[in-house]
């Protein structure tokens, strides 16, 4: 049993900053009990998201502004969730120029501001897609990867924004957690009938790609890293692909996990010659030929299931107008 003298020092730490206060690195808060629809704005459509896109000093960011105010995607997306969503006051999304490249919340601004460096980083290192994915992403020209990218980092930050403003039940690393808000508004967007390259759900693969190449070589990988709140890039990159996999095995099954669909399509033809030992050992033989593991894509449908009912729960639970 602890004794009265270290628990009184547990509920020291608790609420004061180990930190001394002048180097203001950590602050002390406090977190609201839940109430479904507390935080939620009186009418639905009353606030919006403000979207401002800064003129920039960098030569390469000058052009990508231009197209994306000419195109108008980011706009409309954020149009379209203001109007599902009780917003509580309008919620600043602000392109500009930063000094370094980064995407974040401010939550004594709640604002969403965007690094033109951010863009252009991403931009210009991914003229070529390279390993596996390249067949993956055949479809992904330089111009798909710069708006598909730039929109899954917007809607993690804007899950982090909704995640504050609302004070959502999120258990588990937030991080992941907006990884798949952003992955699941995406897929929610594919309409009956669309073609693969009409999917916005394929959008999310490049998600998955970007936090690829945040991704660590074994040997670099330190206790700073792991102690990290954000997961592992390796990580995010099966758990983002996973999601996008479990929404569709029809749609992305052939092109995510060959060898499984393989695999299965063979049993199907012949099911009189194969147990469970025999599928198992196929199933590892042709594992090299997947981009996503078999053994996790066998799980996708469930924790997409999962995962979304979850979202739609707390979206209606949290953020909508409730009624009395």
């Amino acid at each position: 049993m602890r004794s009265l003298a270290l628990l009184s020092l547990l509920a020291g730490l608790a609420t004061t900053p180990v930190i001394a206060e002048d180097f203001n690195l950590i602050q002390e808060v406090e977190t609201e009990t839940l109430t479904p629809g507390a935080a939620a704005g009186a009418v639905l459509g009353e606030h919006r998201f403000v979207l401002t896109f800064e003129p920039s000093s960098i030569r390469e960011a000058g052009l990508i502004r231009s197209k994306f105010e000419k195109e108008g995607i980011f706009a409309e997306i954020l149009d379209d969730l203001a109007d599902q969503i009780a917003l509580p006051v309008d919620v600043p999304v602000t392109f500009t120029d930063c000094g370094y490249p980064n995407a974040f919340w401010s939550p004594s601004d709640q604002a969403i501001t965007f690094c033109y460096e951010m863009v252009v980083l991403y931009n210009d290192t991914y003229q070529q897609l390279e390993g596996p994915e390249g067949g993956l992403f055949r479809w992904a020209d330089q111009d798909a990867v710069l708006t598909g990218t730039t929109l899954f980092i917007l809607l993690h930050e804007l899950g982090h924004g909704l995640t504050a403003l609302y004070d959502l039940p999120i258990t588990g690393r937030e991080e992941d957690a907006v990884d798949q808000f952003a992955a699941l508004t995406l897929i929610g967007a594919d309409e009956e009938g669309d073609t693969f390259e009409e999917r916005p759900s394929r959008l999310a693969l490049l998600g998955a790609y970007f936090f690829k190449q945040l991704s660590r070589a074994p040997e670099d990988i330190t206790r700073a890293i792991f102690s990290n709140e954000h997961s592992l890039g390796q990580q995010r990159y099966y758990d983002v692909m996973c999601l996008v996999m479990g929404s569709d095995m029809e749609a992305y099954g052939p092109i995510l996990t060959p060898g499984m669909v393989m695999v299965f399509e063979t049993i199907e033809k012949n099911p009189a010659d194969f147990d469970q030992a025999k599928i198992m050992e196929w199933l590892e033989k042709t594992d090299d030929l997947n981009i996503l593991p078999a053994a996790r894509a066998l799980r996708c449908p469930n924790e997409f299931a999962r995962y979304d009912a979850s979202w739609d729960y707390i979206i209606d639970t949290f953020m909508t107008v409730q009624k009395d």
